[in-house]
C-alpha cells in the first residue's frame, strides 16, 4: 500500500475539480435570475427626535413629555397617505438609494399594564394584532408584516426571513 501525504491529496483533489466540466447550465442561470428582493424593518426602542427624523415635522412644536398619544396635535403631523420621501439631516445618508425606501409612520400598539414595555413592543410593533386578542396573552400574537412580506419575497432565497435584536428578548 502507497502512503500519500494530506498535502499531496488535496494537490491531486485540487486538481480533479478543476478539471470538471465547466456547468453552463449553472452558469446561465445566474446570469438571467433578478436580484432578489429584500424588505428591512427597523424597530428603534428609545425613539428619535421627531424633529429632526420625520419629514415636514423641523419646525413643529417641541411637545413635553407626556403619555398623551396625541401629544403633538394634527397639525404636526403629516396627514394620512403615500407622500414622496423627503430626506431630514438624519435620514440623508439614505440619499442613494431614496427610491427603495419606504417610511412607515403612526404606527401603535396599546401598552398592556403587567408586561414589560419594551418587551411587548419589539414583539409586537409590525403586527395589528390587539392585546388578549391571540392565546389569551397580554403580548400581541399575530402574523407580522415582515413575515406576510416573507411569502412573496423570500420564494428564492435560503432564508425567507432573519430577525436581529439588539435586546436580550
Amino acid at each position: 500500500m502507497t502512503h500519500t501525504s494530506r498535502r499531496a491529496f488535496l494537490h491531486g483533489l485540487g486538481g480533479a475539480a478543476l478539471s470538471l466540466p465547466w456547468l453552463e447550465s449553472l452558469g446561465l442561470a445566474a446570469a438571467n435570475q433578478k436580484p432578489a428582493q429584500r424588505a428591512a424593518f427597523f424597530y428603534v426602542p428609545i425613539g428619535v427626535v421627531r424633529r429632526g427624523f420625520f419629514p415636514g415635522e423641523a419646525n413643529g412644536p417641541i411637545p413635553k413629555f407626556t403619555s398623551d398619544r396625541k401629544a403633538l396635535g394634527n397639525s404636526a403631523r403629516i396627514p394620512v397617505g403615500v407622500h414622496p420621501l423627503t430626506l431630514t439631516p438624519t435620514l440623508q445618508p439614505l440619499e442613494k438609494v431614496k427610491d427603495k425606501v419606504t417610511l412607515i409612520t403612526g404606527m401603535d400598539r396599546t401598552f398592556q399594564p403587567g408586561t414589560d414595555v419594551h418587551a411587548q413592543c419589539a414583539s409586537c410593533f409590525l403586527t395589528s394584532a390587539g392585546t388578549f386578542t391571540v392565546k389569551q396573552s397580554p403580548y400581541p400574537q399575530a402574523r407580522t408584516l415582515d413575515h406576510i412580506l416573507a411569502e412573496q419575497l423570500g420564494t428564492n432565497t435560503p432564508f425567507r426571513t432573519l430577525e436581529f435584536s439588539s435586546n436580550s428578548h
